[in-house]
């Protein structure tokens, strides 16, 4: 096996992780390898506060009775040097004496510099980046970089790009195959729905996870409402106050509640500029409350403001065969700059596949992220 292909079995024991379980921490596989490349210790970080991957991987080594004073140790990504909620993988490396670490990726909190401590320590320290493993901790690298949580923007569009007819009705473009995959797969790995008032009236959506064969799960919803609709007397009846134990309706508004509110309804206080919610301070108060990726589920108005703000990170769209007959049916998207071809957002498409008679297609932002070789010699 080269390096490369330790790495992505280290890769591979990461994904046993479920992200909510390790939030607000990275995926993270841990190898130890023989001198004769035999692997002898393995582990990944399985919740948050436990153990590293380094440190199960390297336990795991010694219980094999592993040598492990030449054996080389894969990561697939830097260990830590600071204490935490754990103490510093470095000094567990350097206890044992291991000789090399081979790292997958880099982390981005500016705290950590382990790749630096164990070099000056005397452990050869390679870096081999990889593509899988920063995608896989994309949200992570958002969080830790740009301060602020993954956007993902999800929505259902017929063949000429609407979202809804000129009456906001909208069920249902996408086959329920479709609608499966955003409960399965998209709704389970986010930490919160992010929509509009507007949005949860017109559809009376409950928000939350339903797998079929499973009990529904519970799922945190941020909704803009800065004239707080949603707690008028009338609206108290909607899908969406179901009885909450382990997640939270959240309101963004600049206003206050004139009423004490359930515990499992807060107001996150944001200032609206121009009407417009404020979505940067948003931002910053989300990843206060340890919301790392958000589910946009919303209509063309918010989809425009957070494009705008640059806050889109990947696109799923859920192409259907159909097509609106319908001049004034509602786009993805509703610009009104005048500068349209100036103001153009490239994205590029990372993905596409058949989802019954729907094609899904995922794009991801043509941001360019340098990545910086280091030597560590």
């Amino acid at each position: 096996m080269t390096p490369s292909d330790y790495l992505r079995a280290a890769l591979l024991l990461a994904q046993h992780a479920h992200p909510k379980d390790i939030r607000p921490n990275p995926f993270v596989g841990a190898l130890v390898v023989s001198e004769e490349g035999v692997i002898v210790g393995e582990g990944y970080h399985q919740k948050a506060g436990k153990e590293h991957a380094e440190v199960l991987a390297i336990n795991d080594a010694l219980t094999k009775n592993a040598n492990l004073t030449t054996c080389t140790l894969y990561v697939t990504m830097e260990p830590c040097s600071h204490h935490g909620k754990t103490p510093p993988c470095t000094d567990l490396i350097l206890q044992h004496r291991i000789p090399k670490v081979v790292i997958g990726s880099m982390d981005p909190n500016p705290i950590v510099s382990g790749a630096n401590q164990l070099a000056k320590a005397g452990v050869v320290v390679e870096q081999l980046v990889l593509t899988e493993i920063l995608e896989m901790n994309s949200v992570f690298n958002i969080n830790q970089s740009l301060k602020r949580p993954k956007y993902i923007l999800k929505s259902a569009i017929t063949k000429n790009g609407k979202i809804a007819d000129q009456f906001g009705n909208s069920k249902w473009i996408s086959n329920a195959k479709s609608r499966q995959y955003v409960h399965q797969v998209l709704r389970h790995h986010a930490d919160a729905i992010l929509t509009t008032a507007k949005t949860v009236i017109l559809d009376n959506a409950s928000m939350n996870i339903r797998i079929e064969g499973e009990a529904h799960q519970e799922l945190n919803v941020v909704v803009i409402d800065r004239k707080l609709d949603l707690l008028r007397n009338d609206k108290s009846d909607l899908n969406i106050f179901y009885p909450r134990k382990k997640s939270k309706v959240y309101l963004v508004s600049d206003q206050d509640a004139d009423e004490k509110l359930s515990a499992d309804i807060e107001i996150i206080k944001v200032p609206f500029i121009n009407g417009k919610c404020d979505l940067t301070v948003l931002s910053e108060q989300l990843i206060a409350k340890n919301i790392c990726e958000v589910l946009v589920e919303a209509g063309s108005i918010l989809n425009t403001d957070l494009m705008e703000a640059e806050l889109i990170d990947e696109i799923y769209l859920f192409i259907a065969t159909s097509i609106v007959m319908d001049d004034n049916a509602i786009g993805i998207f509703n610009g009104n700059d005048l500068n349209y071809m100036l103001k153009k957002f490239r994205f590029e498409l990372a993905g596409t596949e058949y989802v019954d008679d729907d094609i899904l297609e995922k794009y991801i932002p043509e941001r360019i992220y340098k990545i910086d070789l280091i030597d560590f010699h």
